[in-house]
């Protein structure tokens, strides 16, 4: 009976996996189009400072920053790659993408940033590929970076 049970979950573990691996693809509409990134899906895996303010399942504040925005841009960068473990995927001067994936099971995040020019402020979204909730991960995600420009 308990090597059912053991048989039984390595294959749900197995299953799970190969999902994970196979439902990973890089989303359509990525990026910035008249200065909006994508909308958030209607699951609450994605947090976006584009969303709604009556939208509290997508939306977090504007990152609100002083000085340059090179220097905002390159400060959120190093910590994406230092202390998320995040991929770059694309950089230019205003537009971040990072792919950001949890070390348990393999899901990515999409994580964008977007530096208006005439503008002190970062927009943000992060979003999961996989799954249905994030458990707070991608909201928890913007929070340490808006401390980041803040402090």
């Amino acid at each position: 009976m308990v090597r059912w049970i053991i048989a039984v979950i390595v294959v749900l573990i197995i299953g799970l996996c190969v999902y994970v691996s196979f439902s990973n693809k890089l989303p359509d509409g990525l990026g910035v189009t008249d200065g909006l990134l994508k909308a958030c899906p209607a699951s609450p895996n994605c947090i976006s400072t584009q969303a709604e303010p009556s939208d509290t399942i997508h939306y977090i504040e504007p990152i609100v920053f002083t000085g340059e925005s090179k220097d905002a841009q390159l400060l959120i960068e190093s910590y994406m790659l230092a202390k998320e473990h995040g991929r770059l995927v694309t950089s230019s001067f205003g537009y971040v993408h990072f792919e950001v994936k949890s070390q348990l099971i393999g899901y990515i995040d999409d994580v964008e940033f977007y530096f208006p020019e005439a503008d002190s402020v970062v927009h943000v979204r992060s979003a999961s590929r996989v799954g249905y909730s994030d458990m707070g991960v991608n909201r928890n995600r913007v929070r340490q970076i808006q401390n980041l420009l803040v402090n």
